[in-house]
């Protein structure tokens, strides 16, 4: 095969695709659904599951497992450790504190220190309230959730409040106020050891008849609300008269969907409502499956994607031969184009070429295509620094349908002395093949000059950059032989597979995630070898043979 065939059907609407869009998806093509975005229906990017959940969700998460009796140690390194603080306190003094608490009893010691207690107490108004900044002093429901949180912190570093604040709490007690607010007053009074007075739990149980009935917005407030009522309850040592059956089916159906918020509420009403250690195993599960390494969790629902990571789960269905239409990303598009995003020239190349690929080749974006004809876009002169800027988008152009708007760049001649150098002529090398112009490559680029570099994986620190210079080697005519391959099982295979993406790569270089491009990468120089790697899965879905490191 010559131009864009060898080039692993760089187009993603050739023929190579090979299965009709919109059918189902077999099942190695399934890992990809694990990348869909809830926020916004695009894929993101794998490296995302390697990042602890924001503070807010973090500390939900731990708390429910604290409540479920699983151990939540953690080993986070101080990098993360401050990261969370800040982002936790630049949210909010006093809540942004209480959600550092449960990193803090994990074994995060650097969470939480004595110059919290200073900065809490600084916040304390000469009524005996406390003013979170983030919130403002807006009557009684403002005082009493800072006072709460507050309290709190106190009480996770040890110190007990001031008997000023009881005072002001005692004054609220002889006026009647709604359940959020009396949950908030009870649970400080609690914080500070003082009793909790009966009358202030004369709240009737929050109904569940009308459940099936009630829109989501709605059903978020009921359960809301009912775990304001059990703490109430809590606070004045009684046992909360709860419909069991209902909110353990409601666990049932969203264990695995709920926020992390939702569902440490849901679990804290039925913990005190006396359901089963068995109710609760599909959250264990969840959690559990979400851990990372240093023993805080992931938060998949709250990652966004983007059209870029799409763009390469189609790029890597197209070389797997699997189906490229995608309703769901279309929807997706439509919903950022009518919200008005626009972006700049890279951004709306990436969309055009999405829409292209996930609607079969239907839609072409004649307002986009002519950019790669501009030379301030599409570089007419390609050297080692945008060398990487010029094949992403001479792709993009070629996924746009505007591949016979890529002119011939003018390459002038560099060195191969160190990998970056070498990175960069094969990077040209591979570019100008997948828009179609394998015979326009530079002359002084070689697989005699190239083969040198292919040899000796250890010296790129990028699995995707070692995947270009091999693709180049191999290319110009360079043999992949026994040894060769051996090569490139140490230099590749070994960096294959992350937590539910067993068939994607790894970035390399000491860094773990997985990643799209790589696997682009790798995929694409598997399929070029004529699949003797086994790195591409098979079109029926089943993985490929994993090559064993020799």
């Amino acid at each position: 095969m010559t131009g864009a065939g060898v080039a692993v059907c760089a187009s993603l609407l050739s023929a190579c695709a090979g299965t009709p869009g919109h059918a189902e998806h077999p099942p190695a093509a399934r890992q990809f659904d694990l990348l869909v975005s809830e926020q916004n229906g695009y894929h993101y990017p794998p490296f995302l599951r390697e990042q602890p959940a924001a503070p807010e969700a973090q500390s939900y998460a731990l708390r429910t497992l604290s409540e479920l009796g699983r151990g939540a140690a953690t080993t986070m390194s101080a990098e993360r450790v401050a990261s969370m603080r800040g982002e936790a306190l630049s949210a909010s003094p006093l809540w942004g504190r209480t959600w550092l608490i449960p990193l803090d009893r994990a074994g995060a010691g650097s969470a939480l220190g004595t110059d919290d207690v200073k900065s809490v107490e600084g916040l304390r108004a000469e009524g005996g309230w406390y003013v979170d900044p983030a919130l403002g002093d807006d009557g009684d429901a403002a005082r009493l959730g800072a006072t709460w949180a507050a309290l709190d912190v106190l009480r996770a570093l040890g110190r007990q409040g001031s008997p000023h604040t009881g005072d002001w709490l005692r004054s609220l007690l002889a006026t009647p106020r709604p359940l959020d607010e009396s949950a908030a007053l009870a649970s400080a009074l609690r914080l500070l050891d003082q009793p909790v007075p009966a009358a202030l739990a004369a709240f009737d149980t929050p109904g569940t008849s009308d459940w099936v009935t009630l829109p989501p917005g709605s059903r978020t407030e009921r359960l809301l609300d009912t775990y304001h009522y059990v703490l109430i309850q809590e606070a004045v040592g009684r046992r909360p008269d709860l419909d069991r059956r209902t909110w353990e089916a409601v666990l049932r159906e969203g264990a695995v969907t709920l926020s992390f918020e939702n569902l440490y509420y849901l679990v804290h009403v039925l913990k005190a409502a006396g359901s089963p250690a068995s109710v609760f195993r599909p959250v264990v599960e969840r959690l559990e499956n979400d851990r990372l390494d240093d023993g805080t969790l992931r938060d998949p629902h709250a990652y966004v994607g983007n059209p870029d990571a799409s763009l390469f789960v189609e790029r890597l269905r197209a070389i797997a031969g699997w189906p490229l239409g995608d309703r769901r990303l279309v929807a997706a598009l439509d919903r950022e184009e009518r919200s008005g995003s626009v972006g700049d020239v890279t951004e709306r190349l990436s969309r055009a070429a999405l829409r292209r690929v996930a609607t079969e080749g239907r839609s072409v974006d004649v307002n986009v295509t002519h950019l790669c004809a501009d030379p301030e876009v599409l570089p007419r002169a390609v050297t080692e620094q945008n060398a990487t800027l010029w094949q992403r988008t001479a792709l993009d152009c070629t996924d746009t349908g505007a591949d016979s708007e890529i002119a011939t760049p003018e390459v002038r001649r560099w060195k191969l002395d160190t990998p970056a150098r070498t990175v960069a002529a094969a990077t040209v090398a591979v570019g100008l093949t997948d828009a179609g112009q394998r015979d326009r490559i530079p002359p002084w680029i070689t697989s005699a000059v190239l083969g040198r570099w292919a040899r000796e994986p250890s010296r790129f620190t990028s699995i995707y950059d070692y995947t270009l210079v091999v693709r180049a080697y191999s290319l110009l005519g360079g043999a992949v032989d026994a040894s060769m391959r051996d090569v490139l099982v140490r230099g590749v295979t070994a960096y294959r597979g992350c937590a539910g993406l067993p068939d994607l790569y790894q970035v390399g270089g000491g860094d773990p995630a997985c990643d799209l491009k790589t696997t682009w990468g790798v995929w694409a120089l598997d399929r070029q070898l004529g699949g003797t790697m086994g790195w591409v899965p098979s079109r029926t879905g089943e993985s490929g043979e994993r090559a064993e490191v020799r």
